[in-house]
């Protein structure tokens, strides 16, 4: 019985010490990997502005950017402030952000 217990033990000694060369392992990962979620503080400053702005406003402004930079701003608002900016925006330039939207959603589901 004691040979056993003196076995076992061993055994999740061996298991615990392989789980904690895994942890570092990816402990070390999360520190090399850069964040995706991480915005300069300008970025955040427009994304903070167009929340708190008229989305008829907005609209128009987003009308004149880049479509790719409308749809970073626009994935980050709030859902229904994104909402309004988008059905203010011109349909035409608004079914292209909203593509574009689309696919990056689909890049941001995939990225681990």
């Amino acid at each position: 019985m004691e040979n056993e217990l003196k076995l076992v033990t061993k055994e999740l000694e061996e298991k615990l010490r392989k789980l904690e060369q895994e942890r570092k392992k990816l402990e070390e990962l999360r520190q090399v990997e850069p964040k995706k979620e991480e915005m300069p503080p300008d970025f955040q400053k427009l994304v903070a502005i167009f929340n708190r702005a008229d989305s008829d406003e907005a609209g128009a402004i987003m009308n004149n950017m880049n479509p790719n930079l409308a749809a970073e701003i626009l994935l980050r608002l709030r859902e229904q402030q994104a909402a309004a900016i988008l059905s203010a925006m011109d349909p035409q330039k608004a079914a292209e952000v909203s593509q574009i939207m689309a696919r990056k959603k689909g890049e941001i589901k995939k990225a681990p």
